[in-house]
């Protein structure tokens, strides 16, 4: 337990992960962000729902995200200050849970600037019935009760990754719309 054992399992599961890319792409390596974030997005959920301060966004499941490196189940774009991408992904039938992640290496921020995040996606995920959803928000308030609180939804403009998760989604085309809230060093992959 604790993490003597979660880092080397981890650095384990994203080697793996990297070998799985290569195998599929004639030896090139993936970008790291694209090994991280497919390591987040397929994670067991544990402690509150949503991510939390304790178990950040949960327990890897290596065999899960090797499936999602192996079926293609990623993409890759840039996104410029005050632009919009739409991508559109079909959701089938029968599906218990779908989770959209936006991730992005986010260039250095200068020492003691807050927030340090620099370039700010905007993750909003519409489904079949134009519902829309956004993604999940912690309270950062340097407080032990304001940390334990469950995770909600909202903008957010603090990281650089944002997770929507539907559960039991309604089958057919979800438009992911990431757009570039505020991206002065871009533009950002």
């Amino acid at each position: 337990g604790g993490t003597s054992s979660a880092s080397p399992s981890t650095a384990g599961a994203a080697a793996q992960l990297y070998e799985a890319y290569s195998d599929l792409n004639g030896g090139v390596l993936p970008p790291s962000a694209l090994i991280k974030a497919t390591m987040l997005n397929t994670a067991n959920d544990a402690g509150n729902i949503g991510p939390d301060y304790t178990y950040g966004w949960g327990i890897v499941n290596g065999l899960r995200a090797v499936k999602v490196i192996e079926e293609g189940q990623y993409l890759n774009a840039e996104i410029a200050q005050g632009n919009t991408n739409n991508h559109v992904i079909n959701v089938p039938s029968g599906a218990v849970q779908v989770r959209f992640m936006v991730y992005w290496s986010d260039v250095p921020g200068a020492i003691g600037v807050s927030p340090a995040l620099v370039n700010d996606l905007d993750l909003v995920v519409n489904d079949p019935n134009s519902n829309s959803f956004l993604p999940w928000i912690l309270d950062p308030t340097p407080d032990p009760v304001a940390l334990n609180t469950p995770a909600t939804t909202g903008p957010d403009h603090l990281n650089n990754m944002e997770q929507v998760e539907i559960n039991n989604p309604t089958a057919g085309d979800y438009t992911l719309d990431i757009s570039g809230f505020n991206v002065p060093m871009g533009p950002q992959a």
